[in-house]
């Protein structure tokens, strides 16, 4: 080994192959001086893909890491171009891709569903006989009985023949298309 080189190894991954110096970037290309080691790998994955690529075990090292970088913004003169006002960021906002949970073994955190202020659903209208009359003759027939019923498509004069309510799908389209070709006399 060289005269005065030092061993390194990556903050995030305690690897020792390939150690570069990582610079905090500020916005509008401006660099700090401050560095931390971090191997080639770990240094791509944090500039290509965030701290949300990361393993289980090193996204807490990655983490200070970003948390170094946002506190490096706070610190910077209000006037500054790039001052931001950052808070740190914690362990639990860090955001995770589906594959992630997936390539780790991870169970995904359920999400808490948010109700809708309004409902983009609109309610069932009221039946055109009534409520009472449905709630009292709703199970008269049998679904053979239902089955073997028949619908009729008319306009004006015309009048197709009827269609078994069992083989209603697509036909009733085909008919009212047939129906609507004839032009009606109002």
């Amino acid at each position: 080994m060289p005269k005065g080189k030092q061993i390194t190894c990556c903050f995030i991954c305690s690897s020792d192959r390939f150690v570069d110096e990582h610079h905090y970037d500020c916005c509008r290309g401006a660099i700090s001086p401050e560095t931390v080691p971090l191997c080639r790998r770990c240094h791509r994955t944090y500039h290509d893909w965030g701290i949300g690529a990361f393993s289980p075990d090193t996204t807490e090292r990655a983490l200070k890491v970003f948390n170094k970088l946002r506190e490096i913004l706070r610190s910077l003169p209000l006037g500054h171009p790039s001052h931001r006002n950052f808070p740190p960021m914690k362990l639990e906002d860090v955001k995770r891709s589906g594959y992630w949970y997936k390539k780790w073994g991870i169970k995904p955190p359920r999400k808490e569903r948010v109700k809708a202020a309004f409902s983009s659903k609109i309610p069932n209208p009221p039946a055109l006989c009534g409520d009472d009359w449905l709630k009292e003759h709703l199970h008269d027939h049998t679904p053979e009985e239902i089955g073997a019923l028949t619908i009729e498509v008319a306009c004006g004069e015309r009048r197709l023949p009827p269609v078994s309510v069992s083989d209603k799908r697509g036909k009733i389209k085909v008919m009212i298309k047939e129906v609507s070709n004839v032009e009606v006399q109002c």
